[in-house]
């Protein structure tokens, strides 16, 4: 495979040809519908007009995003072996795909072009992170919003982050200050699915796995995540495997 290197994002680069995804992350969150309307509901009182979708993967979520009454989405995916399932799965609506990173598809948009952006787990797989959110900011309309999600606590780092191409797991405190030094004012940043903290450990730190399949993923979505969902949006978590983020420009 001369010729050939890894990315960030479980991906190769086929020189001429783009970005070729090769991870299983997204297989075993595809039928994660509770985990995803969950997500939904924490993030749609900011969803309004355009919205920027990063990283939009085979349009899992675009999907959602597009039964929130937006007018138009923008997904960015640079993955093009994801492009198609992706069309596929917004045909029919006002969605426009951007193939390339955020980089590098940002820089034909005009500043204060989109009301809304929606970054789930993406932010993690990018090295110059704070540089992203300082992009984030300038696409932004004033008082627009951002909706990021990314993994939590650094303890927690493990073999599924190194599989998965995370550069980073997050504390609050430095999410926080990232966000702050953008330019963005913080209306919420808490922690998410606290449960998910043991199930994470169990299967990256204790077993060691490098990939995971839907099976045991749709079994906490279907047996915990209904419970859980209902319980944090009563007692918010001091701690949990993932950082939700709703800000505004």
């Amino acid at each position: 495979m001369e010729g050939w290197h890894k990315s960030d994002m479980g991906t190769i680069e086929v020189p001429g040809e783009g970005l070729i995804y090769e991870g299983c992350e997204l297989a075993g969150l595809e039928h994660a519908t509770n985990y995803y309307q969950w997500l939904l509901d924490e993030f749609r009182p900011v969803l309004r007009g355009t919205v920027l979708e990063i990283g939009a993967g085979t349009g899992t979520f675009s999907r959602y995003l597009l039964n929130t009454g937006i007018s138009c989405l923008i997904c960015v995916e640079p993955a093009v072996n994801l492009i198609p399932l992706l069309r596929e799965r917004t045909t029919g609506h006002d969605v426009q795909i951007l193939e390339g990173t955020l980089e590098r598809c940002s820089s034909g948009l005009p500043s204060g072009c989109v009301d809304a952006i929606v970054c789930i787990n993406v932010l993690e797989h990018i090295e110059e992170d704070l540089q992203a959110l300082c992009e984030m900011n300038r696409l932004l309309v004033s008082e627009g919003h951002l909706c990021l999600f990314v993994p939590a606590l650094p303890w927690l780092y493990g073999t599924l982050d190194e599989s998965f191409g995370h550069q980073r797991r997050y504390t609050r405190g430095d999410l926080l200050s990232k966000v702050w030094e953008s330019g963005f004012q913080v209306i919420k940043c808490r922690y998410f699915n606290a449960v998910g903290i043991i199930t994470w450990f169990l299967m990256s730190k204790v077993l060691r796995w490098r990939t995971w399949n839907a099976s045991p993923v749709d079994a906490y979505d279907k047996l915990v995540i209904p419970f859980l969902s209902r319980l944090e949006r009563i007692f918010a978590p001091p701690v949990g495997q993932s950082l939700l983020t709703v800000a505004r420009k």
